[in-house]
């Protein structure tokens, strides 16, 4: 049991990118899945299941936040344009604290700087099918779309990745040189 919280906190915290969510997303989805227990069905995998749970529970996240008006302070002066009337606004602090950065390390860093620009829901996808492993017809059912969608967004989005990648990759060939002698230079790439 261990085992599966670990992996449904993984998830949760993969696809919110925060670890409060990931608390709130990953001891709903548990507390969703005792109350419908009768609702398993024992042949297919339970960590499937509560994959499941917490996805829709995570793009339900996501619906009210889009709803959801953001809050603001009038604490911080903003100057309207007019008279000499200042609007205070305040607004939160939305980077990755220092516990965020250190497990985003797990991957490349280009590869989590890429994977940090894709909109939700192709994090989502990206989440399940490569780092869970979740089959596309578990996806399907999840987000509730037919399989040929799940398989042309991903095709998409992996065609995105790799694309973004390749373009770190050239602005990283122009920024820095290897000489001769084999001390690095910054400046860019020679032609000859």
């Amino acid at each position: 049991m261990a085992e599966t919280y670990k992996k449904v906190f993984n998830m949760a915290f993969r696809l919110s990118g925060s670890r409060s969510d990931a608390e709130d997303l990953t001891q709903e989805a548990f507390f969703r899945a005792y109350r419908s227990f009768g609702d398993y069905e024992g042949d297919r995998p339970f960590e499937n299941w509560i994959f499941r749970i917490v996805t829709r529970l995570f793009l339900d996240l996501l619906r009210n936040r889009r709803r959801r008006v953001k809050a603001v302070s009038f604490d911080a002066p903003l100057n309207v344009g007019s008279g000499d009337e200042n609007l205070y606004f305040d607004m939160p602090d939305m980077t990755s604290n220092p516990e965020v950065r250190i497990l985003e390390g797990t991957f490349n860093e280009d590869l989590q700087r890429v994977l940090n620009s894709l909109s939700p829901e192709q994090r989502l996808l990206i989440t399940l099918a490569d780092v869970e492993a979740v089959p596309y017809r578990e996806i399907a059912d999840m987000l509730g779309k037919p399989v040929g969608t799940i398989r042309s967004r991903l095709h998409r989005t992996h065609k995105l990745i790799r694309a973004r990648l390749e373009q770190i990759r050239r602005e990283n060939q122009v920024g820095t040189v290897t000489t001769q002698t084999g001390k690095r230079s910054i400046g860019l790439v020679p032609s000859h």
